[in-house]
């Protein structure tokens, strides 16, 4: 009697795949940059992808800029890497 019950099935968790941060960054010497392509720099960064002296050097950042874009991340996410106002 036992027999006639369905057989559980076995149950798999998928494993996240893991965000290829590298395919997100601009070329070296980038100078248009969006929100989620600043976000990206700065997850690359955090995440060990791409180094500090790297990204300075790759791509013409100054400490100044790149740590505004961390705080503007780590505020607002994305939507405060945009570009407010134009600088004249």
């Amino acid at each position: 009697m036992l027999s006639s019950f369905p057989k559980r099935r076995e149950v798999r968790t998928r494993t996240p795949a893991a965000i290829d941060l590298e395919r997100h960054l601009p070329p070296p010497g980038w100078k248009l940059w969006t929100a989620r392509r600043k976000a990206a720099l700065v997850l690359a960064i955090r995440n060990g992808t791409l180094s500090l002296s790297e990204a300075y050097d790759r791509y013409m950042l100054s400490e100044e800029e790149l740590s505004r874009w961390e705080a503007a991340f780590d505020q607002d996410g994305v939507a405060g890497l945009q570009v407010k106002r134009l600088v004249r």
